[in-house]
């Protein structure tokens, strides 16, 4: 689109304006609209005055004592509904920088070479719910990932079930070292993924502690 179109947008003062009229428009009422918004009922009304003539369009029209939103202001009402929507995930993917140290959570998850496709959905699941999340995957045999697992490297780690007779998607279990406080990302991971991947259950085993959806490793 061409930046003279966009011009109008860039006005002082328009996403303010914005968000009075989406409120106005979604409650059918300047007085409802100014007790919503803490403001008097003649700065709602300037409000939309003010954007309407910014955008060269009639956005309501009064018919006897109701307000009537127009064609072109039930149109601005959807776009409004977007800008919303898009100022919350902003909002979500921001507050996690605002946090000690300003930086957003991590998560560290280890899994086998036959995992890796289940870990890459439960990852993407995830991700989706939890966008301030920053989440890295380490592929290794099970060797190495024994190796992480007795050092603690990583937060959570994914073994390959080997069960005869069990689905190849539920062949998967979670684990994470027992004694050792869970990173608020970590634990979210955990229950998550039970949550949305099948109910599971806990139990204590030696130096961890592991969460499975099904069936029981022959290893670790």
């Amino acid at each position: 689109m061409s930046r003279a179109k966009l011009r109008r947008f860039f006005r002082h003062g328009l996403l303010p304006q914005l968000f009075v009229f989406e409120t106005v428009a979604r409650l059918g009422s300047v007085t409802r609209a100014a007790a919503e918004l803490h403001l008097a009922q003649p700065t709602v009304s300037q409000q939309i005055r003010k954007l309407a003539e910014t955008l060269e369009l009639t956005l309501f029209e009064q018919q006897g004592r109701n307000l009537q939103i127009t064609p072109a202001g039930r149109a601005l009402h959807e776009v409004c509904k977007e800008l919303s929507a898009l100022f919350t995930r902003a909002e979500d993917l921001l507050a996690t920088f605002r946090g000690p140290g300003g930086t957003a959570e991590s998560l560290r998850l280890a899994a086998e070479p036959e995992a890796r496709a289940v870990a890459a959905r439960l990852i993407a699941s995830f991700c989706a719910r939890n966008p301030g999340v920053q989440v890295g995957l380490h592929i290794a045999q099970r060797a190495e990932l024994m190796s992480r697992f007795a050092a603690g490297t990583d937060d959570v780690y994914l073994f390959e079930l080997e069960v005869e007779g069990l689905p190849e998607e539920q062949r998967w279990s979670l684990l994470h070292v027992k004694g050792r406080e869970l990173a608020r990302s970590a634990a979210l991971f955990l229950r998550e993924s039970l949550l949305y991947n099948g109910a599971g259950k806990e139990r204590g085993n030696g130096d961890s502690a592991e969460l499975q959806r099904s069936g029981r490793p022959d290893r670790p």
